[in-house]
């Protein structure tokens, strides 16, 4: 399989416990993939039971069905040749469609690379009323939400970041911090070399006018000839966060994999062996380089998986911690995000090159978005403040549409909640009988190139779960209008689900 193509291709078997045929597929499903397509395919299993709203984004009507990269390839009980001869199909098909995509996907990773180096660089901001910059709580937030989900997020998120490594601007700020990286050849010597850059990188570089504000500071603390341990305090995906009990920083361990092949000449892979998600007080990564190629297994190098009962109401609790901690920083002198000098923001183009890497190569990564966001709004802070302003108008819950939105549209305005510098500006639009709420500047997508595709699914979670709580209905919103539809603002339709 082409280098290009390192994540797994993505199958999701959509089942339910009372289901008499899904067991049967579920087997064949796995008994194939598992013997024949191991290295290319990825199984989840969808209990639409536990995940209505994700069976419901894909109209899946019948049980089991079976999709691939978004799309229903079979449905009710088929046989195990039937099963094969599809998989195979569509997955040559996949295969094919991907490399063609992955043209796209370098050409806005490189169009959002320009966007941050002429934001750090030039001070040409990309969001002009609200500058570049967002609190680390905002990125936890969505980290935590997505590695909450689904158990191949790790993976996927180490590949966005190499891909952010081997093409964004990185490499040229790593010259830029340590210009002895262009002008030593030798192997070793130049590793090292590498290696002061990305300690620069990822170190409070106020100083000399590049504030990415990634992390407060780098240190290696262990280096041979072909591998080296890093150690970066107040990392943004991680600093401050809860006891997670799993590493949370597989997009940062990606990208150092990408900037030191692109600047060694060699293959690396990176693992992260101490994270302060998993109860340590920074965050450590084992880097090594060969000439030779070498694969990365997510177990290697690794602490022993974290087992909870209820995941999922295990991180709601980091959620809702996380939530707490960015509200808290506002009105509290305590650093709660461990910091230091450097605060609690960071360039939003970090977040933003995840997400869309990662929405760019796994199109279900929109549905996983969309689902934490749900979570997130439903079950997260400032319901408080929702209820204060439903009291203030005199509102009697459950609201309507048109009184929801108008609360909605309060509480994206209260101060804390804009001092996260998510988005500019939230406005409520009459498009004929229908209400859309509009965002401007927002995140995940803004200065983002036309990609045909719409990058804002977390927020159109999020705005669902929020209005699922003042309505006491289920709804679904949608994103019509995108930074990464060639649109200047994002803007999403909201339909009741009946």
């Amino acid at each position: 399989m082409a280098d290009n193509i390192t994540v797994p291709i993505r199958m999701l078997v959509f089942s339910s416990p009372d289901c008499y045929a899904c067991p049967e597929v579920e087997r064949i499903v796995h008994k194939l993939v598992g013997s024949s397509m191991a290295d290319i395919c990825h199984v989840s299993t969808i209990d639409v039971v536990r995940e209505p709203k994700t069976a419901e984004r894909y109209n899946v009507r019948m049980l089991p069905t079976i999709m691939i990269d978004d799309e229903i390839v079979l449905q009710g009980l088929v046989g195990e040749s039937d099963i094969r001869d599809v998989l195979w199909e569509r997955v040559i098909s996949s295969i094919i469609k991907r490399e063609k995509t992955f043209d796209v996907r370098k050409e806005s990773l490189l169009y959002i690379s320009k966007n941050s180096f002429d934001s750090i660089m030039n001070e040409e901001f990309i969001r002009p009323y609200i500058g570049d910059y967002i609190h680390v709580g905002v990125m936890q937030q969505m980290i935590v939400s997505l590695v909450a989900l689904d158990k191949l997020v790790p993976n996927l998120l180490y590949q966005s970041g190499r891909e952010v490594g081997l093409y964004g601007v990185g490499t040229y700020l790593m010259i830029t911090l340590n210009p002895n990286i262009g002008t030593e050849f030798r192997a070793k010597e130049r590793f090292e070399e590498v290696l002061d850059g990305l300690v620069k990188y990822f170190s409070d570089n106020e100083s000399i006018n590049i504030p990415m504000k990634l992390a407060e500071s780098a240190e290696v603390v262990n280096i041979d000839s072909d591998s080296a341990t890093m150690r970066i305090m107040g990392l943004a995906s991680a600093s401050g966060s809860p006891f997670v009990g799993e590493p949370l920083c597989h997009f940062s361990a990606g990208e150092i994999a990408g900037l030191t092949e692109v600047l060694t000449g060699r293959n690396c892979v990176v693992h992260e062996v101490k994270c302060v998600g998993t109860g340590h007080e920074y965050c450590e990564f084992e880097i090594t380089v060969s000439d030779e190629p070498i694969s990365r297994n997510l177990s290697d190098n690794q602490e022993e998986e974290y087992i909870v009962e209820d995941r999922s109401q295990h991180f709601q609790g980091i959620l809702h911690d996380i939530s707490t901690r960015l509200h808290e920083s506002f009105i509290s002198p305590k650093d709660v995000f461990n910091r230091g000098n450097i605060g609690n923001e960071v360039h939003f183009t970090k977040l933003q090159q995840a997400i869309v890497t990662l929405k760019l190569t796994d199109p279900y990564c929109g549905a996983l978005l969309y689902a934490a966001g749900r979570e997130l709004g439903i079950f997260g802070p400032g319901r408080d403040i929702l209820q204060r302003y439903l009291e203030d108008e005199n509102y009697t819950w459950p609201l309507n549409l048109q009184q929801a939105l108008y609360i909605l549209n309060k509480f994206f305005h209260f101060g804390m909640i804009q001092a996260a510098k998510e988005r500019a500006d939230v406005k409520i639009i009459e498009d004929g009988d229908q209400l859309k709420i509009r965002i401007d500047e927002c995140a995940i997508s803004s200065g983002a190139t036309d990609s045909g595709v719409s990058f804002c699914d977390f927020m159109a979670g999020y705005i669902a779960g929020r209005i699922t709580i003042i309505t006491n209905r289920d709804c679904v919103v949608t994103e019509t209008h995108c930074h990464g539809l060639g649109d200047k603002y994002c803007e999403f339709g909201i339909s009741f689900v009946d």
